[in-house]
């Protein structure tokens, strides 16, 4: 989500995708997801991913202290089940974490594994940038963002080396955003991120919480940031241009003006 996304599951992706091999091609299918209507490129279940996700918790689990704070556990919680009932899935085995980091970010897993660092809890003013927080990793579990992204990174690395177009530094070099990816993978990234900008906004408001709390906490972001690489070149949309989408979008829905 937020500090470029950082999420330890996409070490196990990476590893996972690069030992899948053209043999993975063989199961490419397309499936239109019911929550946004749009074709995905999906080479692995949900079975497999829950399994990914599992590990890749327990290690997260295991490195990373969680912040000792009851009270702001209990809200998180509060807010995270909000969200999770306004995107139709409140039955889903949810699980939200403060942890004692100073990052600004957080992540999610597949099967609604959520992390959130302290750095970006004490960013967040209010129930309601908490909540934009929420409404965006909860957009990327029913936007299958993991699983598409997995079957991209296969099918991509397969491809060119079927064709003896790339070595195994190129793939490590495409796995780390350079390289071959530019222009292909981080477009399709920054893709994701607004699709789950857009769902996490339609989340809110289903659970009663402010749309246009996005645009005062993603403002803040932009101002914690400093300098960034150009748009072309970063996995997230730039902060000025997303901030400028959101706005555009939940005026649309008739949930502002901002």
């Amino acid at each position: 989500m937020c500090r470029d996304c950082a999420n330890p599951l996409d070490a196990l992706l990476h590893r996972r995708a690069v030992l899948a091999g053209l043999g993975a091609l063989g199961l490419a299918a397309c499936a239109t997801n019911p929550e946004t209507g749009r074709s995905q490129l999906i080479l692995v279940d949900d079975a497999q991913m829950g399994q990914l996700a599992l590990e890749a918790w327990a290690q997260q689990l295991h490195r990373t202290p969680r912040w000792n704070n009851p009270s702001a556990q209990q809200r998180l919680e509060r807010i995270g089940r909000r969200i999770a009932a306004g995107a139709n899935r409140p039955n889903e085995a949810w699980e939200f974490v403060l942890f004692d980091r100073p990052d600004l970010n957080a992540f999610v897993l597949p099967g609604g594994k959520v992390g959130f660092y302290r750095g970006l809890w004490e960013l967040a003013q209010g129930d309601d940038e908490i909540a934009t927080v929420l409404g965006h990793e909860v957009g990327h579990v029913t936007g299958r963002h993991a699983a598409e992204r997995y079957s991209r990174e296969v099918a991509q690395q397969s491809a060119l080396r079927a064709a003896g177009a790339v070595t195994n530094n190129q793939v490590a070099l495409a796995a780390l955003g350079l390289g071959a990816t530019v222009g292909l993978s981080l477009p399709f990234s920054r893709d994701q991120e607004s699709e789950a900008d857009r769902l996490g906004i339609n989340y809110m408001h289903a659970a009663g919480f402010a749309p246009r709390a996005a645009i005062s906490f993603w403002t803040r972001m932009q101002a914690q940031r400093g300098a960034r690489p150009p748009q072309f070149l970063s996995t997230h949309p730039d902060p000025a241009n997303r901030v400028a989408a959101l706005g555009a979008y939940i005026n649309e829905r008739g949930w502002g003006p901002v």
